[in-house]
């Protein structure tokens, strides 16, 4: 099965879009050093697949807001917890939130483990784990609670706010 990464310049940073066969299978802001794993990747010019050009359209059709909708296959490796929490915040749609605490409760978890399975997300935006957010506020985003990664999800809050599609 071929792999390929690729980068992809957005509002909000360059991004590194990984692809297995017809599967996304990381979606990395360069925000989280837990996360940072030497990939050879190319620039846009140099895509190989179709399918690696059919998630690239669609992210910009995300950031550009054409479009809302993500229609790729996704191949998703942590806990089976993880992919529980993943597939709860997989159905909020464009322009809502839920709490940690609401994602808990559907789950008979904690708000900390939900925390901890969104920062483990490996395909943020796909599934957006930045409409996950705290009862008092934004929470947190790739393991910050102030300063770049914030003002990305504030950015992707807003964005979706502000479209109504």
């Amino acid at each position: 099965m071929q792999t390929e990464s690729f980068y992809l310049q957005t509002p909000i940073g360059r991004l590194l879009v990984s692809c297995k066969g017809n599967k996304v299978t990381g979606l990395n802001l360069g925000m989280d050093n837990k996360k940072k794993h030497p990939i050879a990747a190319t620039e846009i010019k140099g895509l190989r697949s179709h399918f690696a050009q059919t998630i690239k359209n669609q992210l910009n059709d995300y950031f550009d807001g054409s479009s809302a909708c993500f229609t790729v296959d996704l191949l998703m490796q942590g806990t089976d917890y993880q992919k529980s929490v993943w597939q709860c915040i997989s159905k909020i749609k464009w322009g809502e939130t839920l709490t940690y605490g609401d994602i808990a409760e559907q789950l008979n978890s904690s708000a900390r483990a939900v925390g901890n399975a969104c920062r483990a997300n490996p395909v943020p935006i796909i599934v957006p784990c930045h409409r996950v957010v705290s009862k008092s506020g934004i929470g947190g985003f790739a393991g910050q609670r102030e300063g770049k990664n914030i003002n990305v999800k504030t950015w992707l809050l807003e964005h979706e706010r502000s479209l109504s599609l």
